[in-house]
């Protein structure tokens, strides 16, 4: 019990003193985790330090008194009293417990908030302290750990008497939750933190034991060889017959010294198929609420749940009622009748978890319309536990009722298996959106932290909904004639192709830190960023947003993506380093595949396709004009010849819709080319006539690539170097200032947004979406100067100039114009592509897009949706979670702030001004076109500000042809059977493989 200072019996306490004491309590308390909540994200700190305070983490594990220095009492007057009884009795009374060492304040003060004591919490304090939500999700990271790590830093201080005050924590606890449950937002936007903070901080009731599962079965798996398969089988097919596998195995092959651990491991498998007494969850609800229609829900799942019914009956049951329990808690309950739902909430996925690990097994026998009907049970059950929104979970449901139809064309059920199978992608978005900011602070201590996502997904009805959609997709692949190949394994389920591509390459698993790229690497990444430079091939296990920066490249040069699941990546871990052949077919069929003399052929065949090189039209390249010209004034025509596309579509753009394009400036091509006639070093050549001599140096250097990248970096460093130092000349200076003063008014009192803008972009075959250089809201004329300087040079950059040029067969003649846009506070921006993407149908859009400026394009987690043209139907294909918004500073530049985790981003009116403008782009664009001479589909970059489209970018939207063309892909694609009209029989049993 918690010894806390009582009053004299003599001086009876009133119950406003009482009130009075524990304020004062929780005052001095709160204090502290005030001062080390400053900020949302921590300072820089060097590596060497990190590795010194991960090791301080791994002392506290064995240490006897873990974080704590010792045990004394704090006292409501400030002072800190040593463990004697009633030591606060003369200082208002007070809480004791243990005193962190000098080791976790130094942790606390950099932002690693470990060894939280939640006794006496000032709550209402606490959750208005800055940096409070990054605070609370690591308390719950640290709770995590604790279940995971077999008591975490407190591994031998569980038995320091006095150091954690059980029953102090739980009050703690419940006043916390009890003020976050006050609050609707917790309830609504944040609904899974809230439910993960009850999951996991002390209250009434406190434990996981599928965590301890999961993470016991691997902890000995790592410790004794001989464990793996049972450790597979316990993470991938649970049962309650575990339990009994798990002692056989430490009867007959066990290591001795870990026979504890294993006794542990058996005993939590029994505690987790333990049946629930559901009936004493539900009956203190049905005391409390008047609610009638929600009683009669309430009493009908208590009886559904009982033995009475079979174990598919109490399986839908208890799905149902965990969704019920998260649409209803957004009611104004009280704060102790709302944690009771929560609590039932958890208890009841236990119970979905328990009973659904059962059905599991039956799958074989069952038939596809059973299957459908458990994953549609499943689908309530991962919304009702916070892993989808309320918009995925609707989105799920409408695809599944289109399962139901008679008679269901083999097409339909591939279309929405294959849309079903994006709930796994969601839900890993959804913990990413809310923990991961957490998590990457954790896991620079304690890298165990990772594991708190895969374990939130693995032990939840996540994992059965995943299996049966697995079944199920097998079957759909087995119809259609779809299966991936990895290194000799053919698989149906794990892999996806986003873009068709072939490469060959030593597959690689860079560091997250790494910067430096093999340019012929295929690279298994855990996300694309927006300044990954060229590489032969991608594999993503999240692969950002398709309509990113990245993602566009890549689709344009033909270089393959692949998206795969986080359960497979250990499988291709085993072939890093060797070289491999990756192939992704235009129908999304991937094969790879280990390397070797019979591909040579194909490779040492390939030609650059005709349409991927770049073919600007330098007859009609005018490098004479050096006037600024307004934006307004600036048309399509003027592409290539006088500026890049960017200015001359963006020009036509505001010319056809003058309200939706902000004022603009352009500084053309001959600008650029005049600062190239100044020498490259006193008394030397010109910079254009260097440039010249330097690339014929570069492409007369043989076959040696090492000494010919060397070179072309130095050339690079140096050209760049050159053109951000050089002058423009006081008369461009005058006539800039001049320019800007009547395009944008006086200075400082606007932003510029500063825009490369080539003459080898955009062009039939080449999109080159984010290759160079935009500098962000720029603030003062003297600013705009250096970030002009700053643009003029970014094509020369090492990422820049490897994407474009082997592409290119004059690379002298890159020609950069700029063009400088006045910024707009967007309050939303995205991109949005004339065609869907997954299917090529031009009947439909597909539109990415986040809070705040450039989210989409820079590869941020955004909304993605399929719109179609005539009926203006919406399909969601993902959510925005990306958690920080870049917004425009008054005082120049961007800054982060965080995003407000909305279930929608693009509302219906502005979807319908985007529709309404790509119906009418391909009268008022007639000029875009590809290389065969046909209308193509166009790029077009927006945002909106207080409902107002707002046009930033118009380009014709390119992919590599010749990926569709190669014979490979053909043969790829050759067993896929056309029977898109065949039809589907529900009440068949798929057949096993």
């Amino acid at each position: 019990m918690m010894r806390r200072f009582e009053f004299n019996r003599k001086s009876p306490e009133t119950g406003n003193d009482r009130i009075r004491v524990m304020r004062l309590v929780g005052l001095f308390f709160i204090l502290p985790v005030i001062l080390l909540f400053p900020v949302l994200t921590r300072a820089q700190t060097d590596q060497q330090s990190v590795r010194e305070w991960r090791r301080w983490v791994q002392d506290m594990k064995a240490s006897q008194r873990g974080p704590f220095k010792g045990v004394n009492w704090f006292c409501n007057d400030g002072t800190i009293q040593p463990p004697e009884p009633y030591a606060c009795r003369d200082h208002g009374g007070g809480l004791q417990h243990g005193e962190w060492s000098d080791r976790t304040k130094t942790l606390r003060s950099k932002g690693y908030y470990i060894a939280n004591i939640i006794a006496g919490i000032n709550a209402d304090a606490f959750i208005h302290s800055p940096g409070f939500e990054s605070g609370l999700k690591q308390m719950i990271l640290e709770q995590f750990l604790i279940e995971a790590d077999d008591g975490w830093i407190y591994r031998r201080a569980r038995f320091y008497r006095g150091a954690l005050q059980e029953e102090g924590e739980k009050e703690g606890g419940r006043d916390l939750l009890f003020t976050l449950l006050q609050d609707h937002r917790w309830k609504t936007d944040r609904f899974l933190v809230l439910r993960e903070a009850v999951r996991w901080l002390p209250h009434d009731r406190q434990g996981a034991p599928l965590t301890e599962m999961r993470q016991l079965t691997l902890s000995i798996a790592e410790r004794d060889e001989g464990f793996h398969d049972i450790r597979t089988k316990i993470h991938v097919r649970p049962d309650a017959g575990d339990a009994e596998r798990v002692r056989a195995y430490a009867s007959a092959h066990g290591v001795s010294e870990m026979s504890a651990d294993y006794a542990k491991l058996a005993q939590v498998i029994d505690t987790v198929y333990r049946p629930q007494d559901i009936g004493s969850v539900i009956d203190p609800l049905l005391q409390r609420i008047t609610d009638r229609a929600l009683i009669k829900i309430l009493r009908e799942k208590k009886l559904r749940l009982s033995d009475r019914f079979q174990p598919a009956e109490r399986y839908a049951a208890a799905c149902d009622l965990l969704a019920v329990l998260r649409e209803k808690l957004s009611r104004p309950w009280t704060p102790g009748l709302a944690l009771s739902f929560m609590d039932a909430s958890i208890i009841l996925e236990n119970e979905v978890f328990r009973v659904g690990s059962g059905l599991m097994a039956n799958l074989p026998q069952m038939t596809r319309k059973q299957r459908l009907d458990l994953l549609g049970e499943s689908v309530d059950a991962v919304f009702g536990i916070g892993l989808i929104t309320e918009r995925e979970w609707k989105a799920l449901k409408e695809s599944l009722t289109h399962l139901e139809r008679a008679p269901l064309s083999v097409g339909v059920y591939q279309e929405e298996l294959n849309y079903l199978s994006l709930t796994s992608e969601w839900a890993v978005r959804q913990v990413g959106f809310h923990f991961s900011g957490a998590i990457r602070v954790f896991s620079e201590i304690e890298p165990l932290s990772n594991r708190y996502t895969p374990d939130r997904l693995h032990g939840s009805p996540l994992h059965i909904y995943a299996g049966i959609l697995e079944t199920l997709i097998r079957d759909m692949n087995r119809i259609v004639g779809i299966r991936h190949e990895l290194f000799g394994n053919y698989v149906y389920t794990g892999l996806r192709g986003l873009n068709p591509g072939l490469a060959r390459g030593i597959l690689r698993f860079p560091a997250k830190e790494e910067k430096t790229f093999d340019r012929k690497g295929i690279y298994v990444l855990h996300e694309t960023t927006e300044d990954l430079p060229p590489v032969d091939g991608i594999v993503t296990a999240g692969y950002g947003n398709i309509l990113s920066h990245v993602q566009l490249l890549a689709r344009n040069l033909g270089i393959p993506n692949v998206a795969i699941d986080e359960d497979r990546l250990a499988f291709l871990k085993a072939w890093e380093g060797h070289r491999v052949v990756l192939a992704v077919s235009p129908m999304g069929v991937v094969s790879m595949v280990e390397d070797g003399p019979e591909w040579d052929s194909l490779f040492d065949g390939q030609t650059e396709p005709t349409e991927a090189l770049i073919r600007a039209d330098f007859n009609k390249l005018d490098l004479d004009t050096q006037t600024l010209i307004p934006l307004r004034n600036i048309r399509a025509s003027d592409s290539g010849r006088i500026a890049g596309p960017k200015a001359a579509n963006l020009g036509e753009l505001k010319y056809r819709f003058p309200e939706a394009v902000t004022d603009g400036l352009v500084i053309p091509f001959g600008v650029f080319r005049q600062l190239l006639d100044q020498p490259i070093n006193p008394g030397g050549p010109s910079a254009f006539n260097w440039m010249q001599e330097q690339y014929a140096v570069i492409r007369d250097m043989g076959n040696d690539p090492e000494k010919k990248k060397q070179a072309t970096l130095q050339f690079l460093a140096k050209l760049r170097d050159w053109i951000i130092t050089a002058d423009p000349g006081n008369a461009f200076r005058e006539k800039l200032r001049q320019a800007m003063d009547r395009e944008f008014g006086r200075d400082e009192t606007y932003g510029i947004f500063v825009r490369s803008d080539t003459n080898v972009e955009d062009l039939p075959g080449f999109t080159g979406a984010g290759l160079n250089l935009t500098v962000p809201n720029v603030v003062g004329f003297e600013e705009v100067l250096k970030a002009i300087s700053q643009v003029w040079a970014s094509p020369f950059t090492e990422r820049s100039y490897e994407w474009r040029q082997g592409h290119m067969e004059d690379p002298e003649d890159v020609f950069v114009s700029v063009l400088l846009l006045k910024s707009v506070p967007v309050e939303k921006s995205g991109v949005m592509v004339t065609v869907d993407l997954d299917s090529g149908d031009r009947g439909w859009l597909s539109i990415a897009g986040n809070e705040g400026i450039a989210g989409a394009t820079a590869g941020q987690e955004a909304e993605e949706i399929r719109v179609h043209l005539v009926d203006r139907k919406v399909r969601l294909m993902a959510s925005a979670t990306e958690p920080m918004k870049r917004i425009i500073s008054p005082a120049g530049g961007l800054k982060f702030t965080a995003s407000s985790g909305a279930d929608v981003v693009l509302t219906p009116p502005e979807i319908a001004q985007l529709v309404n403008l790509a119906k009418i782009l391909p009268e008022r664009f007639p000029s875009f076109q590809d290389s065969l001479g046909q209308p193509t589909p166009v790029d077009v970059e927006f945002g909106f500000l207080k409902n107002r489209l707002i046009l930033f970018q118009i380009r014709p939207f390119v992919q590599d042809l010749q990926a569709r063309r190669t014979q490979l892909f053909s043969g790829l694609d050759r067993g896929l059977r056309h029977v898109s009209t065949g039809e589907v029989r529900l009440d068949e049993i798929p057949p096993e493989e």
